[in-house]
C-alpha cells in the first residue's frame, strides 16, 4: 500500500523505535470522505482507537485525544502510535510536518520554519473541549483544526512521513493564507551545479518576505539543504511536464525557473500576471532538443538572467533578440568553515590535480585523460590526478578506468564524494582542471577559488572569460589535449608558483562569486519584477 513513499520517507521511519502506547485511548474523527482512512486504520499497530463520524456521545472520559481529519487520507501502520506518544509526552497538538504523500506520486516536504495549518492533527481532550466551546460549528473539523492551532499551548511537530492524501496537491498545502509566495522550479534535484546554487536563492527570497516552495523531481541529495534553508519542497517525477502542478505557479507572487529545461512552464506563464525570473545555467548541447519549446517573444512578466557569457551565448544562438542580464551564482566562503579532513594520502605528497563532474562527453574527461597520457613519464610521475563523478557515459568511464589501470600510482577515481569531502579536497589539492567541451560556469572551479586554488580550464567554459592567464588560472583552446598537457607540465614543474597564485585566486572569487555580490544582484532583479524597485 505504501510503495509510493520515497527513500527519504522510508529512512525516516526506519530510525524510529517502537513505543508502547496501548494505554492511550484515541478517537479518529473524520466526518467527510474516509474510505482510504478506514482501510489504512485496519493496519494500525496502535489498536486503542475508534473511527467516528460524529463526536456527540463518543467523547467518553477515557478518550485522551482526537485525531481531527478534514479529508480522506491513508495513514502508515504506526501513525497513531506516534500521535499517542506525543500526547503522553505532554503535547496538546501534534502534526506531521516532514512529508506528505499525494496521489500522482507527489510528495510534500515542509520546513518547520513555515508550517501552514494542517488538515490533520492530533488534539488533546482538554484542547478539543476548549475549541468546541469556542466554535460556532461545534463539530466542524475545519473550524476545530483552526481553533486548535490558535489555542494550543504545547504543540509539537512529528518529523515523520505519516500521511498519504487521496487527492492532488493544492496551493493551500504548501503556502499559508497570508504573505508573499515564491515558487522555485527545478528540473532536477541532484548534487550538481544548478540545483546546488539554487539553494542559495532561498534565504534571499525569504529575506524579501517570501514563503518559498521548491518544485522538482525525486530527491537525489539536496532536499535537506532546501529544507534547512527554510523552503518547502514538492517532488514529482514528471514535474516539468505536469500541468497539474503548474497551478502552484499561478498562486505565487514570484516564480524562479531554473535552467532552460523549464521552457514549457515559462511558455505557459509568458504574458501572464505572474512575475518570472528565468535563470539560465545551460550549455549549448541541450538547446537543439528544447528550442521548439522556447517562446519566440517574451512578455513583460518574464526576465532572463544567465550565469555568465557562455550561458548567455547558448540562449542567443537560438533567440538572439532576448535581453539577458548576468546573475553569476554566489557560493559561501567555505574557507571559514570547519569540516572533516578528507584523506589524500593516495597522492603521496605529489602535486594533486582534481576534476569533479559526471563522466560524459560534454565534460571532456577523455580530453583530460589524453593530456595525462601525453605527459613525459618523468613529469607525470611527479603528480597525482583525481577524477570525481558518476559514470554517465560508458565510453568516458572506460577512458578514465583504462587510465587508472595503466597508472595506478598516479591516477585515481572516486564515483562520489559528500559535500564536506569535496570542500576538504578543494582545500588540499594544488590545482583544479576543467576540460569541458561545453560548460557554462563549473561550480567546482569556483569552489577551488574559495581556497585560493588556480584552475586550468577549457575556452568552452564560462570561467574562461573571467580567468587572467598565469595570474589566477590557465586557459587552453580547441579542445586540444596537447595544449592541456603543456599547461599541466608547467604546473607540475612549478608547484611553488601555483601556491603563489593563492591571493589572486581568492580575489577572483571575492569579485565574481562572493555571496554578497550574488545576493545584491538577485535582490535587485526580484524587486524590479515584483515591486518595480531597485536596490
Amino acid at each position: 500500500m505504501y510503495t509510493s513513499y520515497s527513500t527519504l520517507q522510508r529512512k525516516q521511519l526506519s530510525k524510529q523505535a517502537y513505543t508502547d502506547t496501548q494505554s492511550t485511548y484515541l478517537l479518529v474523527y473524520a466526518p467527510g470522505r474516509h474510505k482510504a482512512l478506514e482501510t489504512a486504520l485496519q493496519n494500525q499497530l496502535h489498536r486503542k482507537f475508534r473511527l467516528v463520524t460524529a463526536l456527540e456521545g463518543e467523547l467518553t472520559p477515557d478518550v485522551a485525544g482526537v485525531l481531527l481529519v478534514s479529508e480522506d487520507v491513508e495513514c502508515i501502520p504506526t501513525a497513531l502510535t506516534y500521535f499517542a506518544a506525543a500526547l503522553r509526552e505532554g503535547a496538546d497538538l501534534a502534526v506531521c510536518d516532514a512529508s506528505f504523500g499525494f496521489d500522482g506520486s507527489t510528495a510534500l516536504y515542509l520546513s518547520t520554519r513555515h508550517l501552514p495549518g494542517s488538515s490533520c492533527a492530533m488534539v488533546s481532550r482538554a484542547l478539543l473541549d476548549k475549541a468546541r466551546a469556542a466554535a460556532r460549528g461545534r463539530d466542524s473539523v475545519t473550524e476545530l483544526l483552526r481553533l486548535s492551532h490558535a489555542m494550543a499551548q504545547h504543540s509539537c511537530c512529528i518529523p515523520q512521513a505519516l500521511l498519504h492524501f487521496r487527492r492532488e496537491l493544492c496551493a493551500e498545502d504548501v503556502f499559508s493564507a497570508k504573505g508573499r509566495r515564491a515558487l522555485i522550479l527545478s528540473h532536477e534535484l541532484t548534487m550538481t551545479g544548478a540545483p546546488i546554487v539554487l539553494v542559495s536563492a532561498v534565504p534571499v527570497l525569504r529575506s524579501l518576505g517570501f514563503e518559498v516552495v521548491v518544485l522538482g523531481p525525486a530527491d537525489e541529495g539536496p532536499l535537506q539543504l532546501f529544507l534547512d534553508a527554510g523552503a518547502a519542497v514538492v517532488t514529482r517525477p514528471d514535474c516539468v511536464t505536469s500541468s497539474a502542478l503548474w497551478g502552484l505557479a499561478t498562486s505565487a507572487d514570484f516564480v524562479l525557473a531554473n535552467t532552460v529545461v523549464e521552457a514549457p512552464v515559462v511558455r505557459t506563464l509568458n504574458g501572464s500576471f505572474v512575475p518570472v525570473l528565468w535563470w539560465l545555467h545551460d550549455a549549448f548541447a541541450g538547446y537543439p532538443f528544447i528550442t521548439h519549446k522556447i517562446p519566440r517573444e517574451l512578455g513583460k512578466n518574464v526576465h532572463i538572467c544567465a550565469v555568465g557569457s557562455h550561458a548567455t551565448a547558448a540562449m542567443h544562438s537560438v533567440r538572439p533578440d532576448f535581453a539577458i542580464e548576468q546573475l553569476i551564482y554566489g557560493l559561501p566562503d567555505y574557507a571559514a568553515e570547519q569540516f572533516p579532513r578528507y584523506d589524500i594520502s593516495f597522492a603521496g605528497g605529489r602535486t594533486l590535480f582534481v576534476t569533479v563532474g559526471s563522466l560524459e562527453p560534454r565534460k571532456g574527461p577523455d580530453i583530460f585523460c589524453n593530456a595525462i597520457r601525453l605527459l613525459p613519464s618523468a613529469v607525470r610521475e611527479k603528480a597525482a590526478f583525481l577524477f570525481v563523478g558518476k559514470a554517465a557515459d560508458k565510453g568516458m568511464y572506460n577512458a578514465v578506468d583504462s587510465l587508472v589501470r595503466d597508472y595506478p600510482q598516479t591516477v585515481f577515481y572516486r564515483k562520489r564524494l559528500e559535500r564536506p569531502e569535496v570542500k576538504s579536497l578543494m582545500q588540499q589539492c594544488n590545482c583544479v582542471v576543467c576540460a569541458s567541451r561545453d560548460d557554462p560556469m563549473p561550480t567546482f572551479v569556483t569552489e577551488g577559488l574559495i581556497f585560493g586554488k588556480p584552475s586550468i580550464v577549457s575556452e568552452h567554459t564560462g570561467t574562461a572569460g573571467l580567468v587572467t592567464e598565469g595570474v589566477d588560472g590557465f586557459l587552453y583552446k580547441d579542445d586540444d589535449p596537447q595544449q592541456l598537457a603543456d599547461k599541466l607540465a608547467w604546473a607540475i614543474e612549478h608547484p611553488e608558483m601555483l601556491a603563489a597564485m593563492h591571493d589572486d585566486c581568492r580575489r577572483l572569487y571575492e569579485q565574481q562569486f562572493s555571496n554578497e555580490s550574488y545576493v545584491a544582484t538577485l535582490t535587485r532583479l526580484v524587486k524590479e519584477l515584483t515591486d518595480g524597485e531597485e536596490s
